[in-house]
């Protein structure tokens, strides 16, 4: 409990330290930092739930096994913004948490529909989308919106 607790409170801290844009309103207490905004509540169900549900996999601090690149290794990737997870869509890393993934027609992740709620989710992705650093959350938003504008 005392290292998500000090990981939840690292999230905080970088995001209170980096530079924030003047936010609108929103009626919520949020946290911000380049253009991320993350209920302090969210960050900590997020924390929690990932070390009840993922962290035996991806590790305690999401940074994945060590041979997670290695394409003859079935080994969890890296959730902390080192590995490829910033490269999948918001929809994308729902939908692997939810259904599971495979590797060459084998299991190697387990669906967690049914288990985890919407919100669960969500929440554990904004908790370790906290852990990137500000350019790779940048890349991150920015592929996001390109791939969400309409092709002319």
């Amino acid at each position: 409990m005392k290292l998500i607790m000090a990981i939840v409170m690292f999230a905080l801290l970088i995001s209170a330290c980096g530079k924030q844009k003047p936010e609108t309103p929103t009626g919520a207490e949020s946290v911000s930092d380049h253009d991320r905004r993350f209920s302090p509540e969210s960050l900590v169900r997020g924390a929690r739930l990932y070390q009840e549900h993922c962290a035996l996999c991806h590790g305690p601090e999401a940074q994945g096994h060590p041979d997670w690149s290695n394409p003859k290794v079935v080994a969890a990737s890296p959730l902390n913004g080192t590995g490829n997870a910033w490269k999948r869509s918001k929809q994308e890393m729902i939908a692997i948490i939810k259904k599971g993934a495979s590797r060459h027609g084998i299991a190697v992740m387990p669906g967690w529909s049914g288990r985890l709620s919407e919100s669960d989710i969500d929440d554990i992705i904004n908790w370790y989308q906290a852990l990137w650093p500000p350019d790779v959350y940048d890349r991150w938003r920015e592929a996001t919106v390109q791939s969400a504008l309409p092709e002319s």
